[in-house]
């Protein structure tokens, strides 16, 4: 197990790089720091956002790290010869509550955002200046936003208790399912895209079937609101980080838990599985990042 420490606030985002060779982390210090995974050490803090740092995402192709922040600006950070720069001027959103949530199409083509008033943006890339698709389709804070591995779905989590589908490039919405009686703060979908998983402060657990939208599995033992959800790179098991300040590993195919992880690091935001499988980072409100083997 490995601790990481810098940040001067909890830890409220994780991201691994594609290559799994460093992880970003983004905090209520308003900085996002990199971290060398070999070492154990900050390869870099990246400052100039001007609130809470809520959302990181590395691109597909690795060379651009995002972040979104409560200041209402999304950054671009370009990551090529082993440096950290900006690469571009922070696009500001005016009077959209905050970045709450974003996430990388996985073709590297599109961004996906969202927004603490509902609306949910959608960016080309290349372009932050003029959003694609701009549309309140929330009536809450959207705390979560995650395309599906095959890059046909978006999905939308709202603390209006909704989660709504996308088609990838927004040709029309697909569905909007209540499945929770609270907010929901978290989504996940499946390595083969079949099936997603859902959670927030009804502290429950939900996988279900995309296509028809049919609820699979139901799993409960988390105390507290349930932050974030990870499948593993087989499907097989779910990871969970709760601010019971747990983490749980569950069996999908049983629906049970099999682990959980208490390292005393404070309510448990965040959660990030290396790309290999092999290791898994938690962000904590004690403003540490453990990093941990999966068995």
């Amino acid at each position: 197990m490995l601790i990481l420490r810098g940040h001067t606030g909890p830890v409220r985002c994780l991201s691994y790089s594609p290559d799994g060779r460093m992880l970003a982390s983004g905090s209520d210090d308003k900085t996002v720091r990199l971290w060398r995974l070999g070492s154990g050490q900050e390869h870099c803090t990246l400052a100039g956002h001007e609130d809470w740092v809520r959302a990181v995402a590395f691109s597909p192709d690795g060379k651009t790290l995002a972040s979104g922040s409560w200041d209402d600006t999304v950054r671009l950070w370009g990551l090529r010869s082993g440096r950290c720069k900006r690469i571009k001027r922070p696009q500001r959103f005016e009077q959209h509550g905050g970045i709450w949530s974003l996430a990388f199409a996985p073709d590297n083509t599109s961004i996906a955002v969202g927004h603490g008033d509902g609306q949910v943006s959608l960016y080309w890339t290349r372009n932050l200046e003029k959003a694609r698709v701009q549309e309140t389709v929330h009536t809450a804070p959207v705390n979560a936003v995650a395309f599906s591995p095959n890059g046909i779905l978006l999905a939308t989590g709202s603390h209006d208790r909704t989660i709504r589908l996308w088609s990838g490039d927004w040709g029309k919405g697909l569905g909007r399912l209540t499945l929770h009686r609270d907010w929901v703060r978290c989504l996940a979908f499946s390595p083969n895209s079949q099936t997603a998983a859902s959670a927030g402060d009804d502290a429950i657990i939900k996988i279900n079937e995309v296509g028809n939208q049919r609820e699979l599995i139901r799993m409960k033992g988390h105390a507290a609101s349930v932050r974030q959800v990870f499948f593993s790179s087989d499907g097989r098991m779910l990871f969970s980080a709760s601010w019971d300040e747990t983490v749980r590993v569950w069996d999908v195919t049983a629906g049970c838990q099999r682990a959980a992880y208490n390292w005393q690091i404070g309510r448990v935001h965040c959660l990030a599985l290396a790309p290999d499988g092999m290791t898994a980072a938690a962000g904590g409100h004690d403003h540490s990042i453990v990093i941990w083997d999966v068995e």
